[in-house]
C-alpha cells in the first residue's frame, strides 16, 4: 500500500468517505458534484445541501470546495467557508448552495463537508433542474474507488443524455481512461480524462465518441480507470432526460478491495 494511499485512506474516514458499500453517519463527507448554473435544453441547475449534527453535543462544520476544471485549469480558486453552528440533533441546510455559500454562478464542482472536532454528520444533497413552475432532481451521493469503476445504466441518444463526471482530489497530475459499451459487450466510445490538478471534471459520453444522431446508445455502461492505481477519486453518470430535463445520478462503483489495498498498488 503506497504512502498516499494510507494517507488518504485516513483523511476519507475523517471526513466520512467510507469505503465499503454503505454510508454511515461520520466526521463529515464528499459530494463529487453541486452546480449552479444553465444547461441544455432550457434546464437550470441548482443543488442545496443539508447537514444533520447527529451527535450529543454542539459542533462546528467546515465547507471545502473544489473547483470545475475547464479548458485544462481551475475555473476559480478553491474556497472555504465556516466555520458554521450546528447545535446537537439540529440541521444546517444551505439552499443553493453555491450562490448563498461562495457567491458562485454559471459554474459547478465539489464539495467536502466535516466537523471540526470529529462531530458525526449525515449529509444529504440535491441537485435539481429549476426552470420555473416545478423541479426534478436527483440525489448525489459519494462512492470512494481506487484503480478502476463502472456505472451501469446509460443512454445517449434522442431521448436521453448522459454525462460522466470525474473529482480528483489531489494537486498534482493524473490521467484517467474511459471506454464505453452496449449493453452486449460492444465498445462504441474511448477516450481520457486529464488534471493538472484537483478539481471536478463533467463531460457528455459525445466527449468519448458516441454520436447520438449517427450510432445512439440505447442501452450501455461506463468503464473508468486511473492510471494511478493507488490513488483514491469519485465518479458519476448522470442521465438526463431530453424533454422533461428529469436527471438520475449513480455514482461509479469499483471493488471495495481495490480501495483498501487489496487490489493494484501503483502509485
Amino acid at each position: 500500500m503506497t504512502v498516499r494511499r494510507i494517507g488518504a485512506l485516513v483523511f476519507a474516514c475523517i471526513l466520512g468517505a467510507v469505503p465499503v458499500s454503505a454510508q454511515f453517519a461520520a466526521p463529515g463527507g464528499t459530494l463529487p458534484v453541486i452546480a449552479n448554473l444553465p444547461g441544455l435544453n432550457g434546464t437550470v441547475w441548482r443543488s442545496d445541501v443539508s447537514v444533520l449534527n447527529v451527535g450529543d453535543s454542539d459542533t462546528n462544520v467546515m465547507f471545502q470546495l473544489f473547483p470545475e476544471i475547464v479548458g485544462g485549469a481551475q475555473a476559480y480558486a478553491p474556497k472555504t467557508a465556516g466555520p458554521f453552528l450546528i447545535r446537537a440533533g439540529q440541521q444546517l441546510t444551505r439552499t443553493n448552495v453555491l450562490q448563498s455559500m461562495f457567491q458562485l454562478v454559471n459554474t459547478k464542482g465539489a464539495l467536502r463537508i466535516f466537523s471540526t472536532d470529529g462531530a458525526p454528520l449525515v449529509i444529504g444533497s440535491r441537485t435539481y433542474n429549476a426552470p420555473g413552475g416545478g423541479t426534478f432532481g436527483q440525489d448525489v451521493s459519494s462512492v470512494l474507488v481506487a484503480n478502476r469503476g463502472w456505472a451501469p445504466g446509460v443512454e445517449h441518444d434522442s431521448l436521453y443524455r448522459t454525462n460522466l463526471g470525474i473529482f480528483w482530489q489531489y494537486d498534482e497530475t493524473v490521467v484517467f481512461d474511459v471506454a464505453i459499451f452496449k449493453a452486449d459487450g460492444t465498445q462504441v466510445g474511448a477516450g481520457t480524462v486529464t488534471f493538472p490538478t484537483s478539481g471536478l471534471q463533467q463531460l457528455p459520453l459525445s466527449s468519448f465518441g458516441v454520436d447520438p444522431a449517427i450510432a445512439p446508445l440505447l442501452d450501455g455502461y461506463v468503464v473508468v480507470s486511473c492510471r494511478d492505481s493507488g490513488a483514491l477519486w469519485y465518479g458519476y453518470i448522470s442521465r438526463v432526460d431530453q424533454s422533461s430535463g428529469d436527471a438520475v445520478f449513480r455514482p461509479v462503483r469499483g471493488f471495495q478491495t481495490d480501495v483498501l489495498g487489496g487490489g493494484s498498488t501503483g502509485g
